[in-house]
């Protein structure tokens, strides 16, 4: 499927309760999905086309066709089709935007903190721990965590932000874990639905 155009700072309305099964996330990526997607999506799904539908009928149409599994596929489909292409330093980029325009203050500044002054403390298939800057910082995927002991994320970790410490070990670490992170800090951000999972928690250094 082709990349989804974004529409800058739109707002969406969580959509609860109704008759739908879809999840809140689905209803609001619909919402900014145009209605020649949403035709083809019905057509990819087996929905035989009908001419003069409105974009308000197609959706509903598909919410009714569609059983669970397939509902959890088209919002895979349509959080692919916005993020899945894009590489980890845009993903990060764009969450870091977000960030800004959520707190009113100016983004971290990756520059700040160079790769090549990171020290990385423990790293395996879950759990990444950085000393930078005599800062430590922890990414804990088992856990759902974000940890760091700079001044600024004690600011930050009360708005589930993250600081130039965390940003940079996102950058370090493995892409296909990095890449996940990122992707549904910014579907939660952007679509609604449940809380992320993830915790922010400003520790004191070692």
């Amino acid at each position: 499927m082709k990349a989804l155009p974004e529409h800058g700072q739109q707002t969406f309305t969580v959509v609860r309760g109704g008759r739908h099964r879809a999840s809140p996330v689905l209803m609001n990526l619909l919402r900014d999905t145009s209605t020649p997607v949403i035709e083809y999506l019905a057509e990819k799904f087996g929905l035989r086309r009908l001419p003069g539908l409105s974009r308000s009928d197609l959706t509903g149409r598909l919410l009714r066709q569609l059983n669970e599994d397939e509902l959890k596929t088209l919002e895979n489909d349509l959080i692919a089709a916005r993020f899945g292409t894009r590489p980890v330093e845009e993903l990060l980029e764009m969450l870091l935007r977000s960030d800004e325009q959520r707190l009113g203050r100016s983004r971290p500044r990756l520059d700040d903190m160079p790769a090549d002054e990171a020290t990385l403390v423990r790293g395996d298939t879950r759990r990444w721990v950085y000393t930078m800057h005599g800062h430590d910082v922890i990414v804990d995927m088992a856990n759902r965590h974000f940890a760091c002991s700079c001044p600024y994320f004690r600011f930050a970790s009360h708005r589930q932000a993250l600081c130039k410490h965390l940003g940079r070990a996102l950058m370090l670490m493995p892409e296909a874990y990095a890449r996940d992170i990122l992707i549904e800090l910014l579907v939660s951000r952007r679509y609604g639905g449940p809380e992320t999972r993830w915790t922010y928690q400003s520790v004191r250094a070692a």
